[in-house]
């Protein structure tokens, strides 16, 4: 389990890391750069609940199909439906866009995954954190 641990502990780094560089792509206009790096640390974030939990999830269809469980046993619709979210944020920004309509109509989008990452960073047991 050490070695676990270890990964956990990377993987909380770079999820964290991701998210916060999400934020700052997201000021500077990178919407397509930050929607990448959101989807990074959801799924490093998954990943880790899963790898605390004893499973390894090796592809993407099992990070999307862990969270959507997860979102179910804890009845958290922002985890359950995070990578729906994020699939529709580049088309959100498309729309936005071409419409020329607010921006701020992504931030819901931004602080539901936001709130799902923290959220599945709050599942993982202590031991297993900084």
């Amino acid at each position: 389990m050490a070695v676990d641990a270890s990964r956990i502990r990377r993987y909380r780094i770079q999820s964290f890391r991701l998210l916060d560089d999400a934020l700052g792509q997201m000021r500077g206009g990178k919407w397509a750069r930050s929607e990448d790096l959101l989807w990074g640390s959801l799924t490093l974030a998954v990943k880790a609940v899963a790898l605390s939990r004893g499973h390894d999830l090796d592809n993407d269809e099992a990070v999307r199909s862990y969270a959507a469980q997860l979102g179910r046993e804890h009845r958290d619709r922002r985890i359950r439906d995070a990578f729906e979210k994020l699939a529709s944020f580049g088309e959100s920004v498309q729309l936005i866009r071409e419409s020329r309509s607010r921006i701020d109509r992504l931030f819901p989008i931004l602080d539901d995954v936001t709130s799902a990452v923290e959220r599945l960073w709050d599942m993982v047991p202590t031991n297993d954190r900084d």
